[in-house]
């Protein structure tokens, strides 16, 4: 009766407030996303549940298709799909960023070598944030689509996670080997061009645009 009720409430907020999309989280591990782990195939292709479709957003679950399919993608997937790890996709639909990965607990950050222990962490998505209407990227080598823009943001808040997950804890963007990973994960998704650091994730420069022409 809670899960239907549950259920019922996520349909009515979506309908009426149009903010978050996501589940109660359960206590499986891996990828969880609108309540249930997700499924992935020998090749780290996510492969969605029917529960999963109807109550995230497409955007968030193109953007992780995206992601999985690099080299980086596959690797981290690989590695924290797994007992050791819950990682709780949440949309947030009033965010002013395209996502967050907020710092776990000390006690997670000192269990990072503790391989019995499985450790938690939050990952934030807002899979309607855009460009403004009226801007086009400064370059072709940034996100443009809703996709694009939710692949980049799995990317880097993985990356960030990717970092508590070895006992690091913030500030990670000053760091000479987050900056490098990052170039990398960026170039792989075949966005070159994309900053992460403090500057990029204030607002309203989420993203470096110029104003369309007419």
């Amino acid at each position: 009766m809670r899960t239907a009720i549950a259920a019922a409430l996520l349909v009515v907020s979506a309908a009426t407030a149009g903010k978050s999309l996501s589940r109660t989280s359960t206590n499986e591990t891996g990828f969880l996303l609108a309540g249930e782990r997700i499924r992935f195939d020998a090749k780290a292709r996510p492969e969605f549940t029917e529960d999963q479709i109807k109550y995230s957003a497409e955007a968030t679950r193109s953007g992780l298709v995206k992601w999985a399919a690099t080299p980086s993608g596959r690797r981290m997937i690989l590695r924290f799909d797994s007992a050791e790890y819950a990682v709780t996709i949440r949309e947030d639909w009033d965010s002013t960023g395209a996502g967050s990965a907020p710092q776990p607990a000390l006690a997670t950050l000192v269990a990072a070598t503790d391989h019995a222990k499985t450790k938690a962490y939050d990952l934030i998505l807002n899979p309607t944030f855009m460009l403004p209407k009226g801007v086009i990227p400064v370059s072709s080598g940034e996100p443009a689509t809703p996709a694009d823009m939710m692949a980049a943001a799995w990317a880097a808040e993985m990356l960030h996670i990717d970092f508590y997950a070895r006992g690091i804890s913030l500030p990670h963007h000053s760091r000479p080997d987050f900056q490098s990973e990052w170039r990398v994960m960026a170039a792989e998704l075949g966005f070159p061009n994309l900053p992460h650091d403090d500057e990029s994730e204030r607002p309203p420069r989420q993203w470096r645009t110029v104003r369309a022409r007419r």
